[in-house]
């Protein structure tokens, strides 16, 4: 089971969970691998050529009892702009104001007129990831590891200018003159310092007996997290001079899991498997922007704003996988949750003053029952029922972090929301498996309610800027079919295929009180339908069809090769669907049929070649910002 369909994951597992444990070595073992891609990029007629490489190794052994595992990897990239410099007219120029060309006119997400003035966030990102990771078996049933990792990152986000003066010179600050109105150019550069450690701890015992039990831990700790604005011009930039410093040095979270799980000998009315467990989470937010002399150098300075807070959750679920019958298996299960955000903290310089608020502190129990019913009364044919409750609580970002940042000129302001209530979905799933002799098929008919749901619009305003909070949403209601498959040797030997299909129809049923509010404020410059109700829209970010195929071709042993397509129909990010725009910065998302091919060349039993095209066809995609064009890539790995 998965998602809202199993006790043993908490509310925010509603879309689905993803497991992963990194095998360890039974011998000595070491791989090298080298990759690189180069993205052909041409939005807005802008061509250029976007590179990274990537460098990993990674070697284990095991000696007796003891094993371990080292890995590290190093990438130096360069991206495709995120962001563009988009914002509206603030009025009539004047004889002030410098008269520029190259702006590319445009029409902004809600179909209001804008210009482009030049990209921004162009990033330039080296990263460094460590991990150790130690195993002993302390019995042939009793496995202890320790995982310890290190992930730094040093980020340069710039800018590129489209606007020259009469004298041909780049013009990147201050009031500009297009075509008599009048228009704001703020680019800056902006950059990043990170390093995170994170541990993890693992005990358990494997006997596939009577019973087992498992205990796992982890940390994060953000030991430095720094990102660095200008407040001068990128002219005065470039000598140092004043500018922000926003810090999350001190962030991180730890959990803690316990479980168990009995298998009855007994014949109790049929075979049972019985888990139980606990769960323990604390995430800590600090996030304080300082004013600092010299932007580049310096770490702290007076404090303009700070957000703090925490968050607790507390978890006890129980699960029984019950056989009551050959060809029949009921699950039942229930989650209780006890959740606490506390320590809330927002201060904002107000007339010359740093000014506090201390939130509340806020406390929610929330009881999530599960079960599923599965029926195989074919050894080819097996069919599910699933139906299941969850909670989703507000995370501490959610309801504590109000700040303002600005990445490459781009100004993101974030408010948080300490009254967020708890999201509630009730799930329900219908499937049919029919098994291949290589293979399989699913179908499955799905439906999801969910309350109070957490959703963040971030809403692009006339500067250019991007604001973003958290609400509530009343209800949305959710019903979908996904079809799903794949098989080996199709036809031919060597030929394989893969594919799904989803079709979706998500949609705001009541959301009366947001209506009621967003009416009250009326429109804006930057949106004319921002009025507009979100009762009986589609969900932001759930497009209505989605597919995916991949054809795979064996022709040797040692050459595979694939072709995969990808299609998304259109997508809102606005709750009331009034972005209709999607080609632009800031939109919701363009539908797109995206082609990519691979290959794959075993050249030896240790060293494999892979070259590759992704995004084939140049589709040109927008997802508030625009993604890659046709990227080539080519990797050289070596196993021992």
């Amino acid at each position: 089971m998965y998602g809202p369909f199993s006790a043993a994951y908490s509310g925010n597992s509603m879309g689905g969970v993803i497991d992963i444990t990194t095998r360890m070595p039974e011998k000595f073992e070491a791989g090298g691998d080298i990759k690189s891609t180069w993205q052909d990029y041409s939005f807005y007629g802008k061509k250029k050529t976007f590179d990274s490489q990537e460098y990993s190794f990674n070697v284990g052994d095991r000696y007796k009892d003891l094993s371990f595992r080292f890995d590290v990897s190093h990438l130096d990239s360069h991206s495709q702009p995120i962001a563009f410099v988009n914002p509206l007219s603030t009025g009539n120029a004047t004889a002030a104001d410098t008269v520029v060309t190259g702006a590319i006119a445009n029409s902004n997400p809600y179909g209001v007129s804008a210009q482009v003035l030049g990209e921004s966030a162009l990033n330039h990102t080296v990263q460094d990831n460590f991990k150790w990771k130690l195993g002993y078996d302390i019995t042939p049933t009793i496995h202890a590891a320790y995982t310890l990792g290190l992930w730094q990152n040093d980020n340069n986000a710039g800018f590129n200018s489209f606007l020259r003066d009469r004298a041909g010179n780049v013009v990147n600050s201050g009031n500009v003159n297009i075509g008599g109105k009048r228009y704001a150019a703020n680019f800056a550069e902006t950059r990043a310092e990170q390093m995170h450690w994170s541990h993890g701890m693992n005990l358990k015992s494997d006997t596939g007996g009577v019973f087992d039990w498992d205990l796992a831990g982890s940390v994060v700790e953000y030991g430095t997290d720094l990102s660095r604005t200008s407040t001068q011009t990128p002219t005065l930039a470039a000598r140092n001079g004043t500018g922000t410093v926003t810090s999350l040095t001190g962030t991180g979270w730890h959990t803690a899991d316990a479980k168990g799980i009995w298998r009855p000998g007994a014949d109790l009315l049929g075979k049972h498997e019985v888990s139980f467990g606990f769960h323990h989470d604390l995430y800590t937010l600090d996030n304080p922007v300082y004013t600092v002399a010299n932007w580049q150098s310096n770490d702290t300075g007076a404090i303009s704003s700070n957000s703090q807070g925490k968050t607790q959750t507390e978890g006890y679920w129980l699960q029984d996988a019950w056989d009551f019958n050959k060809d029949w298996n009921l699950t039942l299960g229930g989650r209780v949750e006890s959740w606490h955000a506390y320590d809330g903290l927002n201060q904002a310089i107000a007339n010359g003053v740093l000014k506090s608020l201390n939130q509340a502190e806020r406390n929610e129990l929330e009881f999530s029952p599960k079960a599923k019913l599965t029926w195989k009364p074919l050894d080819r044919v097996q069919t599910g029922l699933s139906i299941g409750q969850a909670y989703r609580f507000a995370t501490v970002t959610e309801l504590f972090q109000t700040t303002t940042t600005t990445v490459g000129g781009i100004t993101n302001i974030v408010n948080g929301n300490p009254n967020l209530k708890p999201e509630e979905a009730l799930s329900s799933e219908l499937s049919g498996e029919y098994f291949l002799d290589q293979g399989k098929l699913r179908l499955s008919l799905f439906q999801e309610r969910v309350k109070d749901a957490i959703y963040s619009q971030q809403t692009l305003l006339s500067t250019g800027a991007i604001s973003s909070t958290p609400s509530n949403v009343g209800e949305i209601q959710t019903y979908g079919i996904e079809f799903a498959g794949e098989a080996s040797d199709v036809g031919i030997q060597g030929i394989d295929l893969s594919g799904n299909a989803t079709w979706t129809d998500s949609r705001i049923t009541e959301n009366s009180a947001s209506d009621a509010a967003a009416a009250r404020a009326g429109a804006t410059a930057a949106n004319p339908n921002a009025n507009q109700p979100s009762t009986g829209m589609r969900q932001p970010r759930v497009p209505e069809w989605r597919a995916s195929a991949t054809i795979g071709y064996r022709p040797t042993d040692k050459l595979t090769t694939s072709v995969s397509g990808r299609y998304s129909s259109p997508q809102f990010s606005q709750l009331n669907n009034s972005d209709i725009n999607a080609a632009t910065y800031g939109s919701g998302g363009t539908a797109y049929f995206i082609v990519d091919l691979h290959a794959k060349y075993q050249i030896t039993k240790q060293v494999s070649a892979s070259a590759g095209i992704d995004n084939v066809n140049n589709q040109e995609v927008w997802l508030f910002h625009p993604f890659p064009s046709r990227t080539y890539f080519a990797e050289l790995k070596y196993n021992y």
